[in-house]
C-alpha cells in the first residue's frame, strides 16, 4: 500500500510502498475512505514536534474495517469508523477516572511499529495512527464505530479538529446559555468552539485572527464580533462589547505567548482560559502574576478538547445529520494522496482551512 511517511525535519513527505506488519490481538485493519490534514501535521513536518522517524503521518480519518484481531469486540469487517487521535482503552486509571482522552495506553501506542519499508526499516503511526495512506493497522482503542451515511471526508473531521474544538466549550467550560467567549485563532478548531458556543447559547461571541478569511468564516459561523489583532487592541474592543468586564471564557486556539497574554487581557475576573491549540515542544508562557492572582481567574489546558470520543464522535456524528454542524462546510479542497505536500504547504500559508485526502483518488 501507498502512505507518506515523514523522514527528517523540514522535508517534504515521502510518499512510499508499505507493507502492514501483522494483526494482532488488539489491532483493527482499515481501508482509510478519507483523511483531514491538519495544523499538527504541519508541525511535525516542520519539526516543531518530535515523534521519531520513520513515522507514517495523518492522525485524522475515517475509514471501512476490514479485518480484526482476535481480542477486539464491538467491530467487524464493513463497519464504518472514526480513528481518535486520542485512544481511550475503557479500563486504565484515567479512563476509569473519566478522562479517556489522557489514555495510558496513548503513550504505549505511539512506539508500536506499524509498517515495514522497503529496505526493511519499520515505521511507527502519528499518535498510533498514520492516516495519511490507503489503509492501516491500528489499535482498537483508537476507532470509533458510526453508522451513518454521512460522507467519509465529513467524518474524518471528527478525529481531531472539530472534536477539539466542539468538546472545549461543550464538556469542558463552563459557559453558560446567555454568557461570553473569545476565540483566538480561528482555524478548524476555533471555528468548532465557535459553532460549540453557539450550541451553547452564548449571547457574546468574540473571534480574534488576522486572516481575513478566517474572520469571514467566524462570522459565518456565528460569531457576534470579529477582530483583526493587528488593528488595534482586542482588549479594548472585547470590554466594549462586555459592559467593561471581558468575556467569561476564553479559547486560545494558537498556544503562543502573546495569544496567552491576549487571553487573560480579554477575560473576566474569575473567567476561564483554555489552551488548546498545541505549543512547540520548547514552548513557554508567561502570566502577568499579580493581574492573574487578583483576578482569579483559571488556567488550563484542554488535550483533544477533553473529549470522550465512545460519548462524544456518535453525538458529533448526530450533530452533523441533523444539520446543527455543518462539517463539509470546514472542508476547503480534496486532494489524492500523492498532494499532500502540497495541502500542507496550501494549509501553512493559510490558504485552506482544512484539506482532505482521498486516497483511493488518483
Amino acid at each position: 500500500m501507498k502512505a507518506a511517511i515523514f523522514v527528517a525535519p523540514g522535508e517534504a513527505l515521502r510518499l512510499e510502498e508499505v507493507e502492514s506488519l501483522p494483526l494482532g490481538p488488539t489491532d483493527v485493519h482499515v481501508r482509510v475512505d478519507a483523511t483531514a490534514l491538519c495544523q499538527t501535521d504541519v508541525a511535525v513536518r516542520r519539526g516543531d514536534h518530535s515523534y521519531g522517524s520513520p513515522l507514517l503521518m495523518g492522525h485524522e480519518a475515517s475509514g471501512t474495517v476490514l479485518a480484526v484481531g482476535s481480542h477486539v469486540a464491538g467491530l467487524k469487517a464493513g463497519d464504518t469508523v472514526i480513528s481518535s487521535s486520542a485512544p481511550a482503552c475503557g479500563h486504565c486509571i484515567q479512563c476509569a477516572s473519566g478522562r479517556p482522552h489522557i489514555c495510558v495506553q496513548s503513550l504505549h501506542l505511539r512506539s508500536v511499529p506499524r509498517a515495514r519499508r522497503a529496505d526493511g526499516s519499520v515505521a511507527t503511526g502519528l499518535f498510533g495512527l498514520g492516516t495519511f495512506a490507503e489503509e492501516m493497522v491500528i489499535d482498537r482503542a483508537s476507532l470509533v464505530a458510526v453508522d451513518t451515511d454521512q460522507p467519509p471526508e465529513s467524518l474524518a473531521l471528527i478525529g481531531c479538529g472539530v472534536t477539539t474544538g466542539l468538546s472545549t466549550v461543550l464538556n469542558r467550560t463552563q459557559l453558560s446559555h446567555g454568557g461570553s467567549l473569545a476565540v483566538i485563532g480561528c482555524g478548524t478548531v476555533g471555528l468548532a468552539a465557535i459553532l460549540g458556543a453557539g450550541l451553547k447559547g452564548a449571547a457574546t461571541i468574540v473571534a480574534i485572527d488576522p486572516n481575513p478569511a478566517r474572520r469571514d468564516d467566524a462570522r459565518r459561523r456565528g460569531a457576534t464580533l470579529v477582530i483583526d489583532p493587528g488593528a488595534g487592541d482586542p482588549a479594548e474592543a472585547v470590554r466594549a462589547a462586555t459592559g467593561g468586564l471581558g468575556v467569561d471564557a476564553t479559547i486560545d486556539a494558537v498556544a503562543a505567548p502573546a495569544t496567552v497574554a491576549q487571553a487573560q487581557a480579554i477575560t473576566r475576573r474569575s473567567g476561564e482560559i483554555v489552551i488548546v491549540g498545541m505549543p512547540p515542544a520548547d514552548g513557554t508562557f508567561e502570566l502577568a502574576a499579580l493581574p492573574f492572582f487578583l483576578s482569579e481567574q483559571r488556567l488550563s489546558s484542554a488535550l483533544f478538547g477533553s473529549a470522550n470520543i465512545r460519548r462524544d464522535f456518535p453525538a458529533f456524528v448526530r450533530l452533523a445529520e441533523s444539520g446543527r454542524l455543518d462539517l463539509a462546510g470546514f472542508v476547503s479542497r480534496t486532494l489524492a494522496l500523492g498532494d499532500v505536500n502540497a495541502g500542507l504547504d496550501a494549509l501553512s500559508r493559510g490558504e485552506i482551512l482544512r484539506a482532505v485526502i482521498r486516497p483511493g483518488r488518483r
